[in-house]
């Protein structure tokens, strides 16, 4: 439930963009309620599992939802592209420090 729905909201809702069902906007703020989600749900989970990967990403998430939801505001400019390419980033990087220190907190 943590990482799957907002897994299948972006898969969803980039299909719905590229079939014409979803505008741009629309397409945004699903994205960002699904990193949103993830977000919750990794803090929530790091708070049982103790993964310091889960505390970094439940953390991180949330603060970078809200960098979504400013540019569905046009409050920032950016491509979508790079949001997830930034998503990717984080993600890949919070287990770093499980790989080079500690799995657990």
């Amino acid at each position: 439930m943590l990482w799957g729905v907002p897994a299948v909201l972006v898969v969803v809702a980039s299909a719905a963009y590229g079939a014409s069902i979803l505008s741009l906007t629309g397409r945004g703020v699903v994205w960002v309620i699904a990193v949103a989600w993830a977000g919750v749900g990794c803090f929530l989970n790091g708070r049982s599992c103790g993964r310091v990967h889960c505390k970094i990403d439940g953390i991180v998430f949330p603060l970078f939802a809200i960098v979504g939801a400013l540019n569905v505001l046009s409050v920032v400019s950016f491509d979508w592209n790079l949001f997830w390419l930034a998503f990717i980033v984080i993600l890949v990087g919070s287990f770093v420090p499980e790989w080079t220190w500690k799995k657990y907190s």
